[in-house]
């Protein structure tokens, strides 16, 4: 044998079947063994390693928890405290008795009862106890139960009371102010309320008509108190004395009344007017009859609602005359068309009182 020559290493076979294995095969093609050298064959203890630390803080962590559950108190007080009442011992009682008879705690829905304690020689959370130790091995002198008060108020769930505190004055009642101080007159140019308008019969407008114009130059005087503004009574401004007029819309008010203002109101603004009032049973004939008193001033109606103020001195009348004196240059018109000027509504107020 020539010494620089080894021998063949044996070749290598699956141990439960006999099958053959190339180099570096570590399972069996046929069975699905692996060989004694393979990981299949060699017992690892790393996950057995953590298994068992596993359980050791798993029985850690519930012995803690154990005794944090003991030991817990109840973060907040319970809405209704049962006060036990414990009846004192008599002779014939031995010291390790039957559990006290005490009534079941009352709840309120939507609040949580704390867990009972039960006395030495009793049944409780922790199943039936013999004198001195509980069926688990636990001393009954760690458990204790807690000390009642002789009385302990429930607290009120229900809204407060209204009821003020007795010690409290009441808020006196509101009530108008007052002041001593004098009242002052109304500034100048200050908007009074209007009073009631003075109620006129229907037929107590008439056209004034001195001068003796044809009757086709005005219009139904009834439809200026009619209440209604989209009527009128209309006056035809004469050509021949253009722009000036000379007529008048009447009101008869059949007994006299106490005047303060005349309400106006015109589809020709720009006509110039004036108010007249009379008393006695008929209408003076002419404008210049002494029997008028002018209690209007001469103005112009620039506006389609307007407000004449009456000065009448205190003085009662029956008749009032609305003067018109010159057209509005818009109705004056031409010879062969004139123009008119438009009186839509009257109505008289009394004196502001």
């Amino acid at each position: 044998m020539d010494p620089l020559k080894l021998p063949p290493e044996p070749r290598r076979s699956c141990g439960s079947c006999g099958a053959g294995l190339a180099e570096g095969q570590e399972w069996c093609l046929q069975c699905g063994a692996g060989v004694p050298s393979s990981l299949a064959g060699e017992a690892d203890w790393r996950p057995l390693a953590v298994l068992a630390a596993a359980g050791v803080l798993l029985l850690a962590g519930a012995g803690t928890a154990a005794y944090a559950a003991l030991n817990q108190q109840p973060s907040k007080p319970p809405t209704h405290v049962l006060i036990a009442q414990v009846p004192a011992p008599t002779a014939g009682t031995p010291p390790g008795g039957s559990t006290l008879n005490t009534p079941p705690a009352t709840t309120t829905p939507g609040t949580s009862t704390p867990g009972r304690t039960t006395l030495p020689g009793g049944s409780g959370a922790f199943g039936p106890t013999t004198r001195g130790r509980s069926s688990l091995g636990l001393p009954t002198t760690t458990i204790k139960p807690p000390k009642l008060p002789a009385l302990v108020p429930t607290p009120h769930t229900t809204a407060p009371s209204t009821l003020a505190p007795t010690n409290t004055p009441s808020a006196p009642a509101e009530s108008a102010p007052t002041s001593t101080a004098p009242v002052k007159p109304p500034t100048a140019g200050a908007t009074e309320p209007a009073p009631n308008p003075i109620l006129l019969d229907t037929n107590a407008a008439s056209t004034y008509d001195p001068s003796g114009y044809p009757a086709s130059y005005f219009g139904d005087p009834g439809l200026a108190i009619d209440g209604e503004t989209g009527t009128a009574w209309t006056a035809q401004v004469e050509p021949k004395v253009a722009p000036l007029m000379a007529a008048g819309l009447a009101l008869d008010l059949k007994t006299p009344h106490h005047l303060g203002s005349l309400e106006v109101r015109t589809t020709t603004p720009g006509v110039t007017v004036e108010v007249f009032g009379a008393t006695g049973s008929k209408i003076p004939a002419t404008i210049t009859d002494p029997a008028w008193t002018k209690i209007g001033d001469t103005r112009v109606l620039k506006k389609k609602k307007d407000t004449i103020k009456l000065g009448t001195g205190g003085e009662a009348f029956r008749f009032i005359v609305l003067w018109l004196t010159k057209a509005p240059a818009s109705a004056v018109g031409t010879p062969t068309a004139p123009g008119h000027v438009s009186i839509n509504e009257t109505v008289l107020y009394p004196p502001v009182k």
